[in-house]
């Protein structure tokens, strides 16, 4: 508990700093743009939807139909991802995706796609883009060595943020043009993310974990995380975080919606939000080299509870929106320090399927807005506002607890060329 996060073995030889990383840089380029155009064809789906049904049972449909797909495509994603070669599961991954957005894009040229070609497309894109981002965080170890795994991480998170701001944007734009403007330029995204995967030098081939079986290997992450002591805490701190922020994000929006704020207004709270998070990204490499990552956990759930408590008494909505960007900043930075963490303690020949596990947490986070919307049903904003910044510092104090050990105190950093463990726990 008094090292900070660091690893003294490089992974793979890759070169010591990211600037001159070739292989990350070229990766890192094509995953983010695919990242824009899936942001620009998320921003128009309800759109589309709506133009073409008519209905908004449709829109929540399609919506469900596409989330869905990403859920069930988590669980056999990470035992794909460790058995096969991870550049041959990105390319095959970005193909589908290309092909599946230019045929949503060739059926959305009048405006109103086939249904069934909308839900057929976001099956395709769900299933396929759940393996996509395991094996792209998989291979961060055999890109970057462990000293610069936190600000390749840092770098990894911050580009989703940036996408998430400019995805819509581009999005908007282009459906403001054609509503099947937004498909194609995610179809080609898709292809020129695929190029810079085949472009990558370095071997991306997973260590196999021995006498191991596809259908074991299926359990096999969440066997692996809840015997690993700090990786268990990891996921549970993960699943809390998530559902609290998402329920916080959501009792701010409202509160101020409720005092009659305007949809430009809601806007720049949303935007404070996001720009928060990618100012957190950039800083959490620093934090993460200054302090333990339980204990820097610890301090921003606190520190994220006294934030909350202040917006809590709150009116003015612009101290409410940099209130909600400052949590954002501590909150980044503790979740890039999370990810960090676990790509760290865990061997290569099980990255698939751990980041798979972490992958399905996501939907664990639907849960807070759920929350925050019963609790404005009976109790004022202030107080929702009150119960979720108390369920933080009841989480900082359980932290405190439990007494995780540093990742050096645990098992140190794996190796990423040793052999994983057997598919059997």
């Amino acid at each position: 508990m008094t090292r900070p996060l660091t690893s003294r073995r490089p992974a793979g030889g890759a070169d010591g700093r990211l600037s001159c990383n070739r292989d990350f840089l070229v990766m890192s380029m094509g995953n983010g743009l695919s990242q824009v155009g899936t942001g620009a064809a998320g921003m128009v789906l309800p759109l589309v939807v709506l133009r073409s049904t008519g209905s908004t049972l449709w829109v929540g449909v399609v919506e469900a139909v596409w989330m869905a797909s990403v859920g069930l495509a988590c669980v056999p994603a990470g035992p794909i991802v460790d058995r096969f070669d991870r550049r041959t599961v990105l390319l095959i991954c970005d193909a589908g995706r290309a092909l599946a957005s230019a045929a949503l894009a060739l059926a959305s040229l009048d405006g109103r796609p086939p249904v069934w070609i909308l839900l057929s497309a976001g099956v395709v894109l769900g299933f396929l883009g759940a393996p996509s981002n395991a094996a792209f965080l998989a291979s961060l170890r055999r890109l970057v060595p462990g000293s610069r795994l936190s600000t390749a991480v840092s770098v990894t998170l911050g580009r989703i943020q940036a996408a998430n701001l400019i995805g819509p944007i581009v999005g908007g734009f282009l459906f403001s043009v054609s509503p099947s403007a937004p498909f194609w330029f995610d179809a080609c995204s898709f292809v020129i993310s695929g190029v810079c995967v085949f472009a990558v030098r370095r071997s991306l081939r997973a260590t196999p974990a021995a006498g191991s079986r596809f259908m074991s290997d299926l359990t096999a992450g969440f066997r692996f995380v809840w015997r690993e002591r700090l990786l268990r805490t990891c996921l549970l701190t993960t699943v809390a975080l998530g559902l609290i922020l998402q329920g916080i994000l959501l009792l701010v929006i409202m509160v101020n919606a409720q005092r009659g704020a305007s949809g430009p207004s809601v806007g720049f709270i949303v935007s404070a939000a996001t720009g928060g998070a990618l100012v957190g990204t950039v800083l959490a490499p620093v934090a993460g080299g200054r302090f333990p990552p339980v204990r820097l956990v610890m301090g921003a759930t606190a520190v994220t509870g006294c934030l909350v408590l202040v917006m809590a008494t709150a009116r003015d909505r612009i101290a409410m929106a940099a209130l909600l960007a400052l949590a954002m900043v501590v909150m980044s930075i503790a979740g890039s320090v999370l990810t960090t963490t676990r790509l760290l303690r865990t061997p290569d020949g099980f990255q698939g399927r751990v980041n798979s596990v972490f992958n399905l947490t996501q939907f664990a986070a639907a849960l807070g807005p759920t929350m925050a919307g019963l609790m404005l049903d009976r109790l004022s904003g202030g107080a929702s506002l009150l119960i979720f910044a108390g369920l933080l510092w009841a989480l900082t104090l359980l932290l405190t607890l439990l007494k995780v050990p540093a990742p050096e105190a645990a098992a140190g950093s794996p190796d990423p060329d040793a052999p994983a463990p057997g598919g059997r726990a």
